[in-house]
C-alpha cells in the first residue's frame, strides 16, 4: 500500500499543532475553571461533586496532551527517516512468530481465565464500575478503558481484557527476540523469551480482569523503541514517547528499558560489533531519553500519592533496604528447582559470553557477571528509589524480563546448546501457569463456601438485620488458603503471594469486600479497635467464632 506521506504529513502536523495549542491553553487555571463551569451548565446540567478534582484532572490531561502532540510534531519533523525504518522491517518474518506466541500465551493463561477469579481491585471495579487509574497517573489506562469497555463506567468483560494482554505480551516477546538476535526470529529464541510474560510475577498481571491489558501495554511500550535504534534521533523520540506510555499505564515496567540497553551494550562490546565510542554514544542517548521521559512525567504529569506505594524518593539507606527486600522476595519466592535452573541460566550466559567473545576471555567473564548483577538490581526500575515501593509480584516482573534476556541470548546462534537451562526454566513457568490458574479456581470455591456459611450464621443470629441500621462488624484473622494452594506452596512458595485470601481481617483492603457482593446489611470496620475478650460469645463452629455486645459484632475466622 502506497502512502501519500506529504499529504499525511500536512494533516498530522495540523492536528498536532492544534492539539498542542489546546493543551497549552488548558494549563491556564482560569481556562480550566471556565471549561468546568461550561460543562456543568450546558453539558451535565448539574453541579459536579468534586469540581476541584476535575480542574486538577484537566491540568494533568493537558500535560499529557502537550507530551503527546509535541511527540507527534517531532515525529513529523523526521518523517522521512521514520518512513524508511518502518518500510525496512520484514513484517512477514514477524507475523507467524506473533501468531504462535499469541497462541502459547493464551494457552498458558487458559486456566487463569477459566478460574473466573475476581482478583483484588477487580472486586471493587466490578461493583462500582469506577476506573480511577488516574489516582496513580495512569491516564492512558483510564482513557483506553473507555474505548475497550465502550463506556465510562466499566464492567467485567473478561476474558477479552486478558486476551488483549496476551496479544501485547506476544508482540513484546517477538520484538525482544528480533532486537536481540540481529533481526532474526528462531523458535528456540521465542521459547526462551517466555519468562517475559510467564514468569510467576507477570502471571499476577494476567490475573487482573481490568488492569491486565494496560500492564502488558507498558511492557510493549518499553521494548518498541529498540525497533528504531539504528537511527539515534528517531530512537530518542520513540524512547521518550515509550517511557511516557509506560509511566501512564503501569510503572512496574520501568526497569525493562534500562536492562535492555545495558544488555545490548554488553553484546556490542563483547563481540566488538561497535566501537567503544559508539557503545557509549548509544548508552548516553538511551540514558538521556529515559531521564527526559521520566523527568517530564514527574514534573508535569504525575500526581503525588502516598498509599500502599508512594511517589516520594527514598534515602540512600532506603534504596539499600529496597534492594535487599527485592532480592529477599525473589529468593523466597523461587523453589529449589527454579533456583537451580536460574543459576544454570546465569552460568550458561557467562560461559557463552566467553566462548563467543572477541575480548580477553577472563575480562569477558568478569564483565558478564557484573552485567548480570547490575541488571538484577535495575530490573526493579524506579521502585528501587521510591520510599514505599511495591513488593507484590506484579511489581517485580522486571525480573522476568531479565531472565528472558539471558535466555534469548543463550538460545541464539552460535552454540544454542547453552539454551537448555533457560528452556527448562521456561517449561517450569509454563507448567506453573496452569497450576496457578487451578489454584485460583480452588481458592474461589473455598472462599465462596466460607462466605456462604458465615452469612448464613449471621442471618440466623440477626434475622431482622435487613430492616435495621447497618450493624458494625469486624473480621479477625483469616480464612486462609485452600488445601490445593498449600500443596503447590510446598515446592513453589510464591503461590502464597499470588493467591489472595478474600476473607480476612487485619485491615487488608480486600479482606471483607467480597461480602458486599451479597448485599448483607452490615458495616464492615476493619480498623476498629475492639477487645474481643470483653464481648459475649454467641456462636462457635469449625470455621469461625462470633461475638457481640449491644453495638457491634466481631467474627474470628479460623
Amino acid at each position: 500500500m502506497i502512502v501519500n506521506w506529504s499529504k499525511s504529513r500536512k494533516v498530522i502536523f495540523t492536528v498536532g499543532a492544534l492539539g498542542l495549542l489546546v493543551s497549552v491553553v488548558l494549563l491556564l487555571p482560569f481556562v480550566r475553571t471556565f471549561a468546568i463551569g461550561f460543562m456543568e451548565t450546558f453539558i451535565m446540567q448539574r453541579e459536579l461533586k468534586s469540581p476541584d478534582r476535575w480542574i486538577d484532572l484537566l491540568r494533568n490531561y493537558a500535560a499529557c496532551g502537550i507530551a503527546l502532540f509535541a511527540s507527534l510534531l517531532a515525529i513529523i519533523a523526521y518523517h522521512e527517516e521514520l518512513k524508511n525504518i518502518i518500510l525496512s522491517i520484514n513484517y512477514k518474518q514477524l507475523i507467524i512468530p506473533f501468531i504462535i506466541m499469541s497462541i502459547i500465551y493464551v494457552l498458558s493463561i487458559s486456566s487463569i481465565i477459566q478460574a473466573d477469579f475476581l482478583y483484588r481491585d477487580d472486586i471493587n471495579r466490578s461493583i462500582s464500575g469506577a476506573r480511577r487509574w488516574d489516582n496513580y497517573s495512569r491516564y492512558i489506562s483510564n482513557f483506553l478503558a473507555i474505548l475497550i469497555h465502550t463506556n465510562t463506567r466499566i464492567s467485567d468483560i473478561s476474558p477479552l481484557t486478558q486476551l488483549l494482554a496476551a496479544i501485547f505480551i506476544a508482540a513484546s516477546s517477538v520484538m525482544l527476540v528480533y532486537v536481540l538476535n540481529n533481526k532474526k526470529i528462531t523458535k528456540t529464541a521465542l521459547a526462551a523469551s517466555l519468562p517475559l510474560g510467564l514468569s510467576p510475577y507477570f502471571l499476577e498481571c494476567f490475573s487482573f480482569k481490568f488492569d491486565s491489558p494496560y500492564m502488558a501495554l507498558s511492557v510493549f511500550a518499553s521494548i518498541i523503541p529498540f525497533f528504531f535504534m539504528e537511527n539515534r534521533r528517531i530512537f530518542s523520540i520513540i524512547s521518550v514517547i515509550g517511557i511516557w506510555v509506560m509511566c501512564m499505564t503501569y510503572q512496574a515496567s520501568s526497569g525493562i528499558y534500562i536492562i535492555i540497553v545495558i544488555f545490548l551494550c554488553f553484546l556490542q562490546w563483547n563481540t566488538q560489533q561497535k566501537t567503544n565510542k559508539e557503545i557509549f554514544s548509544f548508552m548516553l542517548t538511551s540514558a538521556i531519553s529515559y531521564g527526559v521521559g521520566l523527568l517530564i512525567f514527574r514534573i508535569f504529569i504525575m500526581n503525588s500519592f502516598n498509599t500502599y506505594v508512594s511517589s516520594s524518593f527514598a534515602s540512600v539507606n532506603g534504596i539499600l533496604h529496597n534492594f535487599t527486600q527485592y532480592i529477599s522476595y525473589i529468593w523466597n519466592d523461587f523453589g529449589k528447582v527454579w533456583k537451580m535452573l536460574l543459576l544454570f541460566v546465569i552460568l550458561a550466559f557467562g560461559i557463552k559470553a566467553i566462548t563467543t567473545t572477541k575480548r580477553n576471555k577472563l575480562l569477558a567473564l568478569l564483565v558478564s557477571f557484573i552485567i548480570v548483577a547490575v541488571m538484577v538490581v535495575l530490573s526493579y526500575g524506579i521502585y528501587l528509589v521510591i520510599e514505599k515501593p511495591l513488593y507484590a509480584p506484579r511489581g517485580m516482573y522486571g525480573f522476568g524480563a531479565f531472565i528472558a534476556l539471558l535466555g534469548i541470548y543463550t538460545a541464539c546462534q552460535p552454540k544454542r546448546i547453552f539454551a537448555i537451562p533457560a528452556l527448562a526454566l521456561c517449561w517450569c513457568f509454563f507448567v506453573f501457569s496452569f497450576a496457578y490458574g487451578n489454584a485460583l479456581s480452588a481458592q474461589k470455591k473455598y472462599i465462596d463456601f466460607r462466605i456462604e456459611i458465615l452469612l448464613y450464621d449471621l442471618s440466623v443470629l440477626f434475622p431482622h438485620q435487613h430492616n435495621a441500621p447497618p450493624l458494625p462488624i469486624k473480621l479477625v484473622d483469616s480464612a486462609g488458603h485452600a488445601p490445593m494452594v498449600h500443596n503447590i506452596g510446598v515446592r513453589n512458595p510464591i503461590i502464597f503471594r499470588l493467591v489472595p485470601v478474600h476473607l480476612q481481617g487485619n485491615s487488608w483492603a480486600w479482606g471483607s469486600v467480597m461480602l458486599s457482593l451479597y448485599k448483607f446489611n452490615f458495616d464492615f470496620r476493619p480498623n476498629d479497635s475492639i477487645e474481643e475478650e470483653l464481648l459475649d460469645q454467641i456462636f462457635d463452629s469449625r470455621y469461625h467464632t462470633i461475638k457481640r455486645d449491644a453495638e457491634r459484632v466481631i467474627v474470628i475466622l479460623k
